[in-house]
């Protein structure tokens, strides 16, 4: 037994676009848009809230981080303006200038080398150091007095000790537009705020800065060389003018992804900024990014809910479907009985319309055997039927050819002659519908040489036999059609026989045409000789002979049985009697009426 998995045939694959499967998925895409959307928004909002407090978090580690830069700093300016404060009770008195700004530096333990006040003219008299300084020409002093308000600045040789030192400023005297009279400085030991590691916090790398507002590094941890370069240029001068502390992700020099936070040291003066190693949210691959984008995950989801869709259909039914769909193919064509599946293998609804389906297939291949014994028992019949006309019509011929020898009027024998010829006729058709392999369709050129080929020996034997010509093309007709038409040229052919004479050649001569004229048009014509110098009035008909007409009613008769009307063209030393019919096109209802309508035709 075959199996009832088939293999397909490639036209029985049917287009993906239009499959079931691609229908339900975008149906089921369109009920879960709104559900995606919402899902998409709420995990947007929740990383958007993580990423916040992300934010807050590192700000809050990174000012952790620079505490002691804060406390030293803050420390450095707010002495610089307690000691602006009273200045003007000192800043004459050198002597006494040294006694307040070294006391304020004993004050502070290690944490300043130097403090004192700069007047715009670059020569310091009143500081911690006890004797004039001129710092007029130094590059420090310069960026100082470009300021007018509080600072920090890096001057990497100190004038008074030639280390590296940061230097606190505040501006004396004047105000906002105009040009300060001095600065009150307190300079920090770089070395008091040098880190050279990295931190390690929370788990992550950071790197610590310290910036002033016009973004000049003060300290930073690891490599002061490449500290520059750790950080996002052009990026850091806008951060910088953010109010507040805040967080924010770039490229530093060197190319890498980098979370940076700002943290106000000094607001407005002094900046601290952390500089992490990104978290796998933030990484440094936009594919990775991607991967951890909000909308990942419901579109993950919707990817899986379709695949198991699809897959259910195509599993559940589809490929069932399409077994039951080849089946019904193989059966159309070539009555090929479908194969049941094994119980269970199906779902319950396809398993009933594959059992009704089979149900209903063996009917059908048992109705269409017993209609095709009743349709051959049918020809048998109707061959039967024609064969003992045929026999009939025969016995009628013989009985009348016995009456014609017994007749002595010659008139009489005439009559009966012409009857005996009718009857042969269709005697002739009969036998030549009951020999046709199809009772519905009869070859109306061998039917027409069947009947016209007798004719030619029912000429008067005193005379020359006619030359007959036969140009018949092959025409198949339904009974209905061919019957009249061979009757018609039976009767024809019978009248020309009878007044045929020599042409103007001397040559007596038939010729019968059966022409297709293409577009269903069929022309039938009976041509003869006929001598120039006899023919006069119609020599279809009958009535000079027997006074009945009864050859020319019967071709009208045949004619109108064809739709037709005869036609009749006299030439110089010929006769033509034609018709031009349609030919009834086939169908199988028609072919089956046909066969019925044989006997109503004769």
């Amino acid at each position: 037994m075959r199996s009832w998995r088939l293999q397909l045939p490639g036209e029985a694959r049917l287009p993906f676009r239009r499959g079931l499967s691609l229908r339900l998925a975008g149906l089921l895409s369109l009920v879960m848009l709104p559900l995606g959307v919402i899902a998409v928004w709420q995990t947007a909002e929740l990383q958007k809230k993580l990423t916040e407090v992300n934010a807050l978090n590192l700000i809050s580690l990174t000012g952790e981080v620079a505490r002691k830069e804060r406390e030293t700093i803050e420390a450095a300016l707010g002495g610089a303006a307690a000691m602006a404060a009273v200045l003007p009770t000192f800043r004459d008195d050198p002597a006494r200038c040294a006694d307040v700004f070294g006391g304020f530096l004993e004050g502070a333990g290690d944490r300043f080398s130097f403090a004192g006040y700069v007047p715009v003219s670059g020569q310091v008299t009143c500081s911690s150091f006890g004797r004039p300084v001129d710092v007029s020409d130094r590059a420090g002093f310069r960026e100082l007095v470009a300021t007018r308000t509080r600072t920090v600045l890096l001057d990497r040789t100190g004038p008074i000790s030639g280390q590296p030192v940061l230097v606190a400023s505040l501006p004396v005297g004047g105000d906002a537009d105009s040009v300060p009279e001095g600065y009150v400085t307190v300079s920090i030991p770089h070395v008091q705020l040098e880190n050279p590691y990295s931190e390690i916090i929370a788990g992550r790398a950071m790197d610590l800065f310290t910036i002033n507002a016009a973004g000049e590094i003060l300290t930073a941890s690891g490599d002061p060389e490449t500290a520059a370069m750790r950080l996002p240029g052009d990026r850091l001068s806008q951060a910088l003018l953010t109010e507040g502390a805040h967080r924010f992700t770039a490229l530093n020099g060197y190319g890498m992804r980098r979370v940076y936070s700002v943290v106000p040291i000094a607001e407005g003066a002094v900046y601290a900024v952390g500089a992490w190693l990104p978290t796998r949210a933030t990484s440094e691959s936009p594919l990775l990014d991607l991967l951890h984008s909000p909308a990942l995950f419901p579109i993950v989801m919707w990817v899986a809910s379709l695949v198991m869709v699809m897959m259910a259909v195509e599993w559940l039914l589809v490929r069932h479907v399409r077994v039951i769909a080849v089946q019904l193919r193989r059966f159309a064509r070539n009555r090929e009985l479908p194969v049941p599946p094994p119980e269970g293998r199906l779902p319950n609804e396809l398993e009933v319309i594959e059992r009704e389906f089979g149900a209903l297939a063996e009917r059908l291949v048992q109705d269409e055997a017993e209609l095709m014994d009743a349709m051959h028992d049918k020809d048998v019949l109707l061959k039967e039927v024609h064969h003992r006309v045929k026999n009939n019509l025969q016995l009628i011929s013989s009985i009348v050819s016995m009456q014609v020898r017994r007749t002595a009027d010659p008139a009489t024998a005439a009559a009966l002659q012409r009857v005996n010829r009718r009857v042969s006729s269709m005697a002739t058709v009969h036998r030549r519908l009951y020999q046709a392999e199809n009772l519905g369709r009869v070859r109306a050129d061998d039917l027409l040489r069947d009947v016209i080929l007798p004719l030619v020996d029912l000429v008067d034997s005193s005379s020359e036999r006619p030359r007959l010509e036969l140009r018949l093309d092959p025409v198949t007709l339904y009974p209905d059609q061919a019957v009249p038409a061979a009757l018609l040229s039976v009767e024809a052919a019978t009248n020309a026989l009878k007044y045929l004479g020599p042409d103007g050649s001397g040559e007596r001569w038939l010729r019968v045409e059966l022409t297709d004229l293409g577009s269903d048009q069929v022309r039938l014509a009976i041509v003869s000789s006929l001598d120039p110098e006899r023919h006069s009035g119609d020599t279809s008909t009958e009535a000079s002979a027997d006074g009945t007409g009864l050859g020319s009613q019967l071709i009208r008769a045949f004619a109108r049985q064809l739709e037709a009307e005869e036609t009749i063209e006299e030439g110089e030393d010929s006769y033509t009697l034609s018709v031009v019919f349609e030919s009834a096109p086939f169908t199988a209802e028609d072919t089956a009426s046909a066969e019925d309508a044989v006997a109503e035709t004769v």
